[in-house]
């Protein structure tokens, strides 16, 4: 469906992508205008749509292109992830923040499209997270070192609550690292590292042996 677009130079299939992403980051589907897209990426508003058909598609096409570079940026492979839950998470999690910080945008777009979907297009984003979703949790579990666990401890639960610690640190956190320079954003991210494995220290205590 998207032949004709991806048959155009990459480097000017990168400048409207990126004017796709800005609008679209700023000011959710609804809201954004492929009037200002055509201005901020310089082509006809007809090639617009000669690439991608309509608005909808132009938005499916863009959380694709997101889920792809935000998975190059933070994955890494199970080899490559410490065998501990808490320092896999907190690998992981560093990762994440620092995607936040270089790219504000993509990373916006990406989790604006899963938290925030648009009425019109649920069906197909909640079809992608899926996919998403599934490949990122059996990454999580490849490779655990499930030995530190107590024997009364359900390791799924164990997860989903050190992740739920983790995404609140995160949120609580996440505007002021937006603020500034990305040099103080990511000097905040190793300081907040250090707080995250504090009370990773607390669960410790109740999952492991």
């Amino acid at each position: 469906m998207y032949e004709n677009f991806e048959r155009i130079p990459t480097a000017q299939q990168r400048r409207i992508l990126e004017s796709c992403l800005e609008e679209f980051a700023r000011h959710g589907y609804e809201q954004a205008s492929t009037n200002a897209i055509v201005r901020q990426a310089d082509i006809p508003k007809g090639t617009l749509f000669y690439f991608f058909g309509s608005k909808k598609h132009l938005y499916l096409y863009l959380v694709d292109y997101a889920v792809r570079r935000y998975v190059e940026q933070v994955s890494l492979s199970s080899e490559e992830l410490p065998s501990d839950l808490f320092e896999r998470l907190l690998a992981r999690g560093r990762l994440r923040m620092r995607f936040a910080v270089q790219e504000p945008l993509l990373y916006q777009f990406f989790f604006n499209a899963f938290l925030h979907t648009p009425a019109e297009i649920q069906s197909e984003i909640a079809h992608r997270y899926v996919e998403y979703a599934a490949a990122s949790r059996k990454l999580l579990f490849e490779g655990l070192d499930r030995s530190k666990f107590g024997d009364d401890v359900n390791i799924e639960q164990a997860i989903d609550l050190t992740n739920l610690v983790l995404e609140g640190i995160f949120s609580r956190y996440a505007q002021q690292i937006s603020q500034g320079t990305p040099e103080q954003a990511l000097a905040f991210v190793e300081q907040l590292s250090a707080q995250v494995q504090g009370y990773f220290d607390l669960l410790k205590r109740g999952l492991y042996r």
